[in-house]
């Protein structure tokens, strides 16, 4: 008898063995979807990752209820990536199902097409003899006459072509019951035709790529004698020296070979900028995959990839890689540096750039990392262990020059009062002077909002979310409260719940206030803003961004979204307000994030034929991050870092690996924290740091607790995660633990 081991969409890590009927037998292989019973629900949707002849003894077995598709929907490389992510990130296997497949894939209901309405010639009237006949029929109703001598034409046009009831009605000028009239005379019928979502067009563009400048095809030369040695190369190219024209050169080389390419970004308002620049060269060889798509449109894509006719090109935010690939030659993995490429909530808590590396270095492809401020492990991959090919381009393409950085001591203008709330004279100057010049600006602020604290001025109350363990952010565009961990928003409150008072008033500076700030300075600029909040309806990316790059905005306000390798002719100044909040973070990463944001985000700055400044406004001035950004010195702070990550075991030399816990009550996390910390030094010894609590200890009602481990890169991973996967069941096993829920957040940033 022939059995299936099913992944199924449940958080637990293992799968399920179900018979196979004899009559599904030959539909049944690996990587199929199936339907299943599964606990009371009688249609689950599995995922056969293995088949066998070896029956379970001692448990009774189920049978698989059906196969939903024709052909497997999932391959066996994706089988052999899944089961990688959930060995190294110690995720569910069920966790990275559900990541990975679009919804309308995890659920047994056939997939809907989208369909358009069209109209034909009934098959009697499709010769020219029986069109006259009917036109005589006619020859007293002048508006169907009319409408049927409309299809006549549209048809005679292009008699392969599907005719649309929109089309003909727009043309022939008359109603739907002139039609449905004709319908009902047998002249014509109607019929349901399926329209794709994502476009279909399979053809490379005519226009060619743009030439490559001596110093970019010497880039591209050498990144491509690097391949010979290494699968991935590091191209560390300053920012706007034209990275993106030497990807577009490898990708096109790739598809003439008929490869297939993914490029990857860290984020969707990317694709925006980028679609349209590939979209001239690759035509409708290139699709963008992201998780602001809908899901009938992602399972759409995945089933063209699977498909005799795949799409060559997919370029997309971290999630793409879970799509099928035939015939994966290149990975294209931009500003690899960005955070945005882990995973954070929920499980699987992966990092999209390293995955990818796996995922390509397994189908044989090259990798291609691209950016102008490497993170520490990619400089030590390839300038250390040279496990990475490296190639540097230090100039902007075409002249254009570096922009000027000014630094602003904000601690001693407040101490001469000379402060217009955030901004500084010089900034103001500058910014007066670029739209004098109808020039841009960005302003740069890392913090969402109006306000981060509503406070009472009588007794100094702050409203905090009453589930998780932080103070409520001032959203003055809803005129809410709203808590940025959990998401739960409350009514902004008009008097002090605990005195009374109507005294209340907003501290701090969110882009919300920033933006009625700045349209008091400035009252006749077009100001336009761009973080979470702004960009939450579909296409608001591509507004926001395809009017700055239009000029229809001068001054663009934004969060970490403004800094991620987005490319603006017009602008000439950068402001980086509060520079301190990326100075003091509680992170050990705390000065590479710092040095990084603030090359992003100057790069932003003069990068055409006009110069580029930069404003970094900072009660620091002298901070050893600034001094070397100054100094435009990044060897020097890098090597400083690194000296400090191998004195203090962190990445790059080591592996961080978190264990969190999670549990209602605060006192049981407390014990149960404390026993885990202890049952792993007693094999793990002076590697386990904590517990502690977290910066945030409370979200969603939860209590949490953190165990740091600090690992050695020769470590025994294997054994490594038996050992945590055993003592966190055996810590499971008590009872006063029913409630805790115990996860991990490998390679953490």
């Amino acid at each position: 008898m022939l059995f299936a081991d099913l992944i199924l969409d449940v958080p637990l890590d293992q799968t399920f063995t179900y018979s196979v009927p004899e009559a599904l037998a030959e539909r049944v292989k690996v990587g199929s979807r199936v339907a299943c019973p599964f606990g009371g629900r009688a249609q689950e949707v599995g995922i056969v990752a293995r088949l066998h002849e070896d029956k379970p003894e001692g448990i009774r077995i189920r049978a698989i209820s059906d196969v939903l598709d024709d052909a497997p929907m999932v391959t066996t490389d994706q089988l052999r990536l899944w089961q990688w992510i959930s060995r190294y990130y110690m995720a569910a296997i069920g966790d990275v199902m559900q990541a990975a497949l679009p919804n309308s894939l995890r659920r047994a209901t056939p997939i809907r097409e989208r369909t358009e309405r069209c109209v034909r010639l009934a098959p009697t009237f499709q010769n020219e003899k029986a069109q006259h006949v009917a036109l005589d029929m006619l020859r007293r109703a002048d508006k169907q006459r009319d409408l049927f001598t409309t299809l006549l034409s549209l048809y005679f046009e292009n008699t392969e072509a599907d005719i649309t009831v929109v089309e003909l009605l727009n043309q022939s000028h008359c109603s739907v019951n002139i039609l449905r009239a004709l319908e009902a005379r047998g002249l014509v019928e109607l019929y349901d035709h399926p329209v794709p979502r994502v476009n279909t067009i399979a053809s490379l563009s005519d226009e060619a790529a743009n030439p490559l400048s001596e110093l970019q095809q010497n880039a591209l030369d050498a990144i491509k004698s690097s391949w010979d040695k290494h699968t991935v190369c590091l191209l560390h190219g300053v920012t706007a020296c034209g990275k993106t024209e030497i990807y577009i050169h490898l990708i096109l080389e790739a598809i003439q070979r008929g490869e297939q390419v993914l490029f990857l970004v860290p984020e969707i308002a990317l694709t925006v900028q980028l679609t349209s620049r590939l979209r001239r060269v690759f035509g409708g060889r290139m699709v963008v995959y992201h998780s602001r798509y809908s899901d009938a449109e992602r399972a759409e894509i995945w089933q063209r990839q699977l498909s005799d006719a795949p799409y060559d090109l997919v370029l997309g935010a971290r999630s793409s890689i879970f799509l099928p690939w035939q015939r994966l030659g290149l990975v294209v993995i931009d500003e690899e540096h960005e955070t945005s490429y882990k995973q954070q909530d929920p499980s699987p808590r992966y990092h999209g750039r390293d995955t990818a590396i796996l995922m390509a270095t397994q189908a044989g492809a090259h990798v291609l990392l691209g950016t102008a401020t490497p993170s520490l492990e990619t400089m030590a991959n390839a300038t250390e262990t040279h496990k990475y090919g490296y190639v540097r381009l230090d100039r902007r393409h075409a002249g254009a020059q570096m922009p000027t950085v000014h630094i602003v001591d904000v601690k001693r203008l407040r101490e001469r009062k000379e402060m217009y709330g955030l901004f500084s004279p010089q900034l103001l100057e500058m910014m007066q002077a670029a739209l004098a010049e109808k020039r841009q600006t960005i302003v740069f602020l890392n913090r969402r909002g109006y306000a981060p604290v509503l406070e009472c001025r009588e007794c100094g109350w702050v409203p905090e979310c009453d589930q998780c363990d932080v103070t409520l952010t001032i959203h003055r565009q809803s005129n809410a409260l709203q808590c940025h961990y959990c998401g739960r928003r409350f009514r902004h409150p008009v008097t002090c719940q605990r005195c009374g008072s109507v005294n209340l008033r907003s501290r701090g500076t969110g882009t919300e206030q920033l933006e009625e700030q700045l349209a008091e300075f400035f009252p006749e600029a077009r100001i336009a803003r761009m973080d979470t909040d702004a960009t939450q309806t579909r296409g608001a990316y591509e507004r926001i961004i395809d009017d700055f790059a239009a000029g229809k905005t001068d001054i663009l306000i934004g969060t970490q979204m403004v800094t991620k390798g987005l490319d603006f002719a017009r602008v000439s100044v950068v402001a980086i307000l509060s520079a301190d909040t990326m100075l003091q973070m509680p992170d050990f990463r705390a000065d590479e994030y710092a040095h990084i944001m603030l090359t992003q985000v100057s790069g932003r700055a003069g990068r055409r034929d006009h110069p580029g400044a930069v404003v970094i406004q900072t009660m620091e001035p002298d901070h050893p991050v600034l001094c070397h950004f100054i100094d435009a010195n990044a060897t020097a702070l890098y090597n400083n870092i690194m000296c400090e990550r191998r004195d203090f075991r962190y990445p790059p030399y080591f592996q961080l690996v978190y264990v969190y816990l999670k549990h209602p009550k605060e006192e049981i996390v407390d014990t149960a924290a404390l026993e885990l910390a202890s049952r792993l030094r007693s094999q793990l010894g002076h590697r386990v740091l904590g517990p502690e609590s977290p910066h945030v200890s409370r979200v969603k009602t939860l209590a949490i607790r953190k165990v740091v481990l600090k690992l050695e890169k020769s470590i025994n991973s294997a054994a490594l995660r038996d050992f945590l996967r055993e003592t966190q069941q055996a810590l499971l096993a008590d009872r006063r633990y029913t409630q805790l829920h115990i996860y991990y957040d490998v390679d953490a940033v």
